[in-house]
């Protein structure tokens, strides 16, 4: 069984179309996987189902062999909004998981200078979110997302708010961390060549199901410069056909 399994997963609201139909997917450990399709296919429900958030009405998923019918403390979630705490500074943000259930022990708040660190902003650790741009507070949000040692990251389009070369720049920094940190992802998106980029596997969403899986076969270091390769547009354009109902 894989890491996180989702099989043969159906949900929807009482006396309404379902809007996840009958979708099977799964994750191996350390791999990256992105959900990909327009807005309203049904990817950010799929990653709740995923994450326990919501409960499916026919299947099953499960994390490390076990059924999920709630979210696990083993997991960690980012959203689009960073959704910081605008009267507690950074490193009190970063911890916030942790105190949420006690006060934090000194290798914790070590953990939390640590990550920091790795997201360049240990000279900010005693800032607020007002006084940090959108991409610095994202950076935030990926540090308490990793505060507990997840297994699993849950990212619902955490960059779609930002500017084009702060976004390049936040992906780089997911996969470094990612890889550092042997985590897994499911990362929603309705972007093509953010997904390519970030991706060992790419499932693209339509009308609640999955209509198509691509296995992204690029190196597994990503570089600025694979952006505007051959190989990598056209893996781009494979996708963007699909999402148009062209044959390839």
């Amino acid at each position: 069984m894989a890491f996180l399994e989702i099989d043969q997963v159906t949900f929807g609201y009482k006396r309404e179309t379902p809007i996840i139909t009958d979708v099977s997917w799964k994750i191996n450990k350390g791999e990256f996987h992105s959900l990909l399709g327009r807005s309203g296919c049904g990817k950010t429900t799929l990653l709740k189902l995923a994450s326990g958030l919501l409960n499916p009405v026919e299947g099953a998923v499960y994390l490390q062999k076990k059924k999920v019918v709630k979210p696990s403390t083993a997991v960690g979630f980012v959203f689009q909004s960073p959704t910081l705490l605008e009267w507690k500074n950074v490193i009190d943000n970063v911890l916030l998981p942790i105190t949420l259930q006690k006060k934090p022990n000194k290798e914790e708040i070590n953990r939390a200078e640590y990550l920091l660190d790795l997201v360049g902003l240990s000279s900010y650790r005693s800032c607020y979110p007002e006084e940090l741009s959108g991409g610095q507070q994202s950076r935030v949000a990926i540090a308490r997302a990793l505060i507990k040692y997840p297994t699993l990251l849950f990212m619902d389009e955490p960059f779609a708010a930002l500017d084009a070369i702060t976004r390049e720049e936040l992906q780089d920094d997911l996969l470094r961390l990612c890889q550092m940190e042997k985590t897994s992802v499911l990362f929603v998106t309705h972007d093509i060549s953010e997904a390519i980029y970030l991706s060992d596997q790419v499932a693209l969403m339509e009308a609640g199901k999955i209509i198509y899986n691509l296995p992204v076969d690029l190196p597994k270091h990503r570089t600025a410069e694979m952006r505007y390769q051959h190989s990598f547009n056209e893996l781009c354009l494979n996708v963007r056909q699909k999402m148009s109902g062209q044959e390839i």
